[in-house]
């Protein structure tokens, strides 16, 4: 039907032949939006596999160094024993010893099935003894391993060989017999690949048709869920079966895993169990194993078309619901045009979709809002929780390390053990602490104090030390610094640890030198360098600079803002710089970059010194002068909880009653109320939390102290402080010294 209208006394027009435009571009628009929508959650989706199937790998690749790591060990221990060096020795005088057979056939048999066969090797390469006893035949590779071994004269993983006889590999690990400085053999355990799959690799399951196999650096198959693919070269001994296929892109990721790489790819092959084979699109995550001079790919392969079916699937819905979506929008626009008249109801109609689309957006927004908002009350709540759980996990690490360190002096034997146990707890602590911080979106309660900064950049480089590549050398140049740095320690080491990351990570595989200074300067040199900082009498200079691939000056303007990053997606975020710089500025510091392509890279950074000093955790005691040892009733639903503060408060000379349950404690309190002198509650327990136990106690007795005991550090915790129930709180991990103060003001 043409439906025509008049408009400003204009010509006629017809419906129908707008309608046909407007539901062309709509059309366009949702299917544009449909394949933008599909497209990303196909990424998505095989991205998340990707990542997966990687996981995998490198849980495969550290079992299989966890193993043989195990095995030297157990091969230590027993080239250590003084008998098995002095039947060793014998026996190279050629005198008998059965004892030593004995010793090797009790290792074979507490090896497992894993452990193959044992040897015995004397210094000139010849395989004494063997157990147990076969008629194999010694491979010529394994011979080549043994003289690299005797050549080293020390723990040695050798190549992984076939045994034809037995149709499977072996890896032969090797280990030095020395009689106090005297070399007089090699111990040698043949580890049987086949079992170390079944146990370790076989289990894990890749989609339906996927695998995972293991290949050495050469592209041998040493390890396979195919029995018959075991011992084949990945491309050439197929190409010999299967000479007229396509391996291009079979070649290339070949190529990218025996470089020692660790990745993940999407390429064209085929299922070579088939029985006809046809070009087959894959998935692939590979990681290396790192054996002493050799290594091994892990690499797990699955369909494509296993994802690509759920993909399928999500188009279907998606198209079914666009096309729902248009043939309602056609409608619309249809029915919105006949009603169309005339000029007046044209306005008319105008306003009234202005005023719904306001409102919509208006809506939208609230909406993203309340979505926005609802996600990060539960990274809060998430955030507690774990928090809650690893603070009451700390409590007895930190509160027994701190009650030892009373009881055993300076000097003492384990002191300093002790001391780094209690230092790593309170380490632990802060970290906490932090990331109740951050899912707060730290409102400024960081707890900060002066700072030695020399202590906390040697502390620092330790760490440093520990996880960077060998061949980059770290020179230091550490004076002493004229007062103190008024910050947070856990940030402050997080400042100099970042720092020194990317300064090694800009080296990459070159071999490096990464420079580490801190000395003092004055307000005058601080304020030239930077052209600020009016603030401090003395500035602590921390300088840290690297050879490596330095920077352009358009990377260099960007480097500090968030998100920016040259790095891949899988080796940075782009947030450490500006985490770095935004710390800094919180303690009125800055920082600066000089920088040279393929020359390297130096920061600067600067922070302000004070002359405060540093308050020492002064041990609290209370011996209870008066002849009185105060009671104490101690409620807590943790019972390691319970007992480490037992003893530390008994430590004190406290008489101390412990209760798991709320309820209990309460029902126990009503019936002798003047049994305690002090109560000490946690927060988060089952039947009444420590508040509700609390209001109930001083509903029974009004001047009963009583102290909460919590995990969380929200607003709703520290208000407690201001309750007339709550007459103090302490924040877990529970550490004593605190504790004794705080009812040392109390009692």
């Amino acid at each position: 039907m043409n439906f025509k209208y008049k408009l400003g006394g204009k010509q006629l027009v017809k419906v129908d032949k707008i309608k046909t435009p407007i539901a062309i571009v709509i059309i366009l628009i949702l299917s544009t939006l449909i394949y933008l929508t599909y497209d990303g959650y196909k990424k998505t989706i095989l991205n998340q596999q990707l990542q997966n199937m990687l996981g995998n790998s490198r849980s495969i690749a550290r079992s299989i160094e966890l193993f043989v790591n195990d095995t030297v060990n157990t091969m230590k221990v027993v080239t250590l024993d003084k008998d098995f060096i002095k039947e060793v020795k014998e026996l190279d005088q050629n005198k008998t010893s059965l004892n030593y057979k004995k010793k090797l056939e009790t290792y074979y048999d507490a090896g497992g099935e894993e452990i193959d066969s044992v040897y015995y090797i004397d210094t000139s390469g010849n395989i004494i003894i063997r157990y147990p006893q076969t008629l194999d035949n010694v491979n010529e590779g394994v011979l080549e391993d043994i003289k690299t071994a005797l050549s080293k004269k020390e723990t040695y993983i050798g190549n992984a060989y076939y045994n034809k006889d037995k149709n499977y590999f072996t890896l032969n690990i090797y280990e030095p017999i020395f009689d106090g400085k005297n070399f007089i053999g090699m111990f040698c355990s043949a580890i049987n690949l086949d079992i170390i799959y079944d146990k370790l690799i076989a289990p894990v399951k890749v989609g339906e048709k996927g695998y995972a196999l293991v290949k050495d650096q050469k592209g041998i198959i040493i390890m396979h869920t195919v029995k018959e693919q075991v011992g084949m070269d990945v491309i050439e001994s197929r190409k010999q079966v299967y000479p007229d296929l396509d391996y291009n892109e079979l070649e290339k990721l070949i190529d990218e895993q025996l470089k020692g790489n660790e990745g993940t790819a999407i390429y064209h092959s085929y299922w070579w169990g088939d029985n006809v084979l046809k070009k087959a699109r894959k998935l692939n995550a590979y990681t290396p194993v790192n054996l002493g001079e050799h290594f091994w790919i892990i690499a797990l392969t699955m369909s494509y078309d296993e994802i690509q079916g759920p993909i399928n699937g999500f188009l279907i819905k998606i198209v079914g619901i666009v096309s729902l979506i248009i043939i309602i929008i056609y409608f619309f626009v249809t029915t919105l045009l006949r009603m169309k008249k005339n000029k007046e109801e044209l306005e008319d109609e105008t306003r009234y979709l202005k005023m719904l689309n306001e409102t919509s957006e208006q809506l939208r927004k609230k909406e993203a809002e309340l979505n926005h908002a609802h996600k990060l009350k539960m990274i809060g709540t998430l955030t507690g929780g774990i928090a809650h759980d690893i603070n009451n996990l700390l409590t007895p690490i930190l509160g027994y390390s701190e009650l030892l360190l009373m009881q055993i002096p300076e000097g003492e034997e384990y002191h300093d053990e002790l001391n780094e146990v209690y230092k790593a707890s309170r380490k632990g602590k802060d970290l906490v602490e932090q990331l109740l911080i951050f899912s707060r979106k730290d409102s400024g309660i960081t707890k900060t104090e002066p700072i030695d900064i020399k202590e906390v950049t040697k502390d620092t480089i330790k760490l440093v030390k520990a996880v960077k590549p060998k061949d980059i050398i770290i020179k230091e140049s550490i004076e002493e610094v004229d007062g103190y740095v008024n910050a947070n320690f856990t940030q402050l080491h997080q400042v100099i640890f970042n720092l020194c990351t990317n300064a090694y990570q800009a080296i990459k595989d070159k071999d490096g030198v990464l420079e580490i200074g801190l000395c003092t300067i004055s307000r005058e040199e601080a304020r030239k360098d930077t052209g600020k900082l009016a603030v401090g009498k003395n500035y602590a200079l921390l300088t840290i600079s690297d050879n490596g691939c330095g920077m352009s000056e358009e990377t260099k303007l960007r480097i500090f803002e968030p998100f920016f990053t040259t790095k891949t997606l899988s080796e940075g975020t782009g947030l450490g710089l500006f985490v770095v710089q935004s710390i800094i500025d919180k303690y009125g510091g800055s920082i600066t970059v000089s920088s040279k392509k393929d020359v390297g890279s130096t920061f600067k950074v600067y922070f302000p010194l004070s002359e405060k000093k540093i308050k020492a955790n002064k041990k609290v005691t209370f011996n209870n002068s008066s002849g009185i040892r105060k009671r104490i009733l101690v409620v807590d639903d943790n019972k390691d909880i319970l007992k480490v503060l037992k003893n530390g408060l008994k430590h004190e000379g406290y008489l101390v009653e412990t209760e798991t349950d709320s309820a209990k404690a309460l029902e126990g309190f009503k019936k002798n109320p003047h049994e305690a002198d002090l109560i000490i509650t946690d927060f988060m327990m089952p039947n009444l939390k420590g508040n509700e136990l609390a209001a109930a106690i001083k509903a029974v007795r009004k001047d009963i102290k009583i102290v909460l005991m919590t995990g969380y550090m929200d607003e709703n915790i520290e208000a407690m402080d201001y309750s007339e129930d709550i007459d103090e709180y302490v924040l877990k991990p529970i550490e004593l010294n605190k504790l004794y103060q705080v009812i040392s003001r109390l009692l």
